[in-house]
């Protein structure tokens, strides 16, 4: 596998963590890597620090296997005409990380010679904790396959669905992360309202919400944990009844169902 040459388009964040995990997996030797990068100032400083080449959008296609999207999606629709012009896109794979945006579209904008993954990775990849979905476009192959799990699998866990879930995962998993960081900020703030140091307060707060995660991983259900702490008139019971009384669920439902929703408006 480490014949292969991998371009990124785009070179954000997220793609930074993706690359790093691919790195840290030796996956791909950084000789076999290269990437492009609106702005040209930060393209340069990226090249430095990660030890890999910068190029032009021409010679990326020619020379890589795989391509990543890693754009803004806000962009998706002149960044894919910009690589369509460019041809010589058959027989490649893709990688799209873009929210909200279709294989179909993709597929329109670079030819059905082309073979497209359609992922949505989180941040919590760079501590290869992350959660990606993966989902494939019928034409791809069992190699392309291989290779696509392969990559995400580096970074944590993956799982397939089909793309009419992709929205509702943005939700959940994508932007999921950011729901939790705030949550665990209040958390932490909570406790310093009280009198415990911010500092003590996040650590407190960031490994609870950790183990309780690695519970369910383990395959323990939320109801019969939640059975298992809650005594009648404990001190658990009294937190979840305010959380009933103030409709938490109701309302924490809602902040996913609003972030898919705008997946699904980058769409159209």
């Amino acid at each position: 596998m480490n014949a292969y040459r991998i371009g990124f388009i785009g070179f954000g964040h997220m793609v930074q963590v993706i690359f790093e995990a691919l790195d840290r997996a030796k996956i791909v030797p950084r000789s076999h890597v290269s990437f492009i990068q609106r702005d040209t100032a930060k393209m340069k400083r990226n090249e430095q620090e990660y030890g890999i080449t910068s190029t032009s959008l021409e010679n990326l296609v020619r020379e890589s296997d795989l391509i990543f999207l890693g754009f803004r999606p806000q962009q998706a629709e002149l960044a894919l005409g910009q690589l369509a012009q460019v041809g010589g896109l058959e027989g490649k794979w893709v990688v799209s990380i873009l929210a909200g945006t279709k294989i179909a579209q993709i597929q329109k904008k670079l030819g059905s010679g082309v073979q497209i993954l359609r992922t949505m990775p989180n941040i919590a990849s760079a501590v290869g904790e992350g959660m990606t979905i993966l989902c494939y476009a019928p034409s791809c192959s069992a190699e392309f396959k291989e290779f696509g799990t392969r990559i995400f699998s580096s970074m944590g866990e993956v799982a397939e669905l089909g793309e009419n879930h992709m929205d509702t995962v943005v939700g959940m998993s994508g932007s999921g992360p950011g729901f939790i960081f705030r949550l665990i900020d209040v958390m932490a703030r909570t406790g310093e309202k009280h009198g415990i140091p911010y500092a003590k307060g996040l650590k407190i707060a960031a490994q609870t919400f950790a183990g309780a995660a690695r519970l369910i991983l383990k395959g323990d259900l939320p109801s019969d944990l939640l059975s298992q702490i809650t005594t009648p008139n404990g001190t658990t019971q009294a937190g979840l009844e305010m959380m009933t009384k103030t409709e938490i669920d109701k309302h924490f439902q809602a902040v996913i169902e609003a972030s898919s929703r705008r997946s699904a408006e980058l769409s159209k």
